[in-house]
């Protein structure tokens, strides 16, 4: 059997869930409505393998100002700095692809050349979040989503770095991503979810689920998710009955 090196989530119980992790090199689609903690999460897997293992990582941040991602873990107790997390913004990556010789103005090249870029660079960086996806496709014009999409996943993948790519869903969309093609390409879907608990004062509940994820053996249930303390955790049903 062909042994698949794994890089933990640390979010509490789900890692025994998936065989020990994500697969190295993968592309994960981080999905969901607002307010299921879609940044938190994909923060957190990078500033935990950082801060534990050393794993140099890349957080893209389009759409949120970098002081204000900062403060945002900061109240998540996720405050320590690391020379191992490097978070770039939109400002970043345009001044670099100025720079750059092969000036692109498709932002999903820019991106793409860009992770390429700092890989060259630094061949120790493994891991790179991109938030958000639909942030990246209102910077250029999609035209063909399919071949475009692909080509972005297949760079990522050729820098041979782990990606998670977070993608907004709209309340009551089915689909887990803008365009539909991206949960077929992408190698993972974690997908959170906010269901409302009835009640004498009505509360809504955060879930997540591993809807997909090749090379692994996964469970399909939507376990309970929470950040307590410093940490994420899900909740299976054996606990729960406990």
């Amino acid at each position: 059997m062909v042994k698949i090196e794994r890089i933990k989530t640390y979010v509490e119980r789900l890692d025994e869930h998936i065989e020990g992790g994500i697969p190295k090199g993968s592309v994960s689609l981080i999905c969901g409505m607002p307010g299921c903690m879609k940044s938190s999460l994909a923060y957190s897997i990078l500033y935990h393998n950082a801060i534990n293992e050393g794993r140099r990582g890349l957080y893209i941040t389009l759409e949120q100002p970098i002081p204000d991602l900062k403060l945002h873990m900061a109240k998540l107790n996720m405050s320590a700095e690391s020379e191992n997390l490097t978070i770039v913004d939109y400002n970043t990556i345009e001044e670099e692809a100025k720079s750059d010789m092969r000036f692109e103005t498709n932002w999903m090249k820019r991106v793409k050349n860009y992770v390429e870029d700092v890989k060259r660079k630094d061949a120790s960086l493994e891991l790179v979040v991109i938030d958000s996806l639909n942030a990246l496709y209102s910077l250029t014009m999609v035209t063909n989503p399919r071949k475009e999409i692909y080509y972005l996943f297949k760079g990522l993948k050729d820098t041979e770095v782990t990606s998670f790519l977070v993608s907004e869903m709209e309340l009551a969309e089915k689909r887990f991503s803008r365009y539909g093609v991206e949960e077929f390409i992408a190698d993972a879907i974690i997908h959170l979810d906010l269901t409302r608990k009835e009640g004498p004062i009505p509360e809504l509940e955060r879930y997540l689920c591993v809807v997909k994820m090749r090379s692994t053996h996964h469970d399909l249930q939507y376990f309970p998710f929470m950040y307590e303390g410093d940490r994420f955790v899900i909740y299976t049903k054996k606990e729960l009955e406990l």
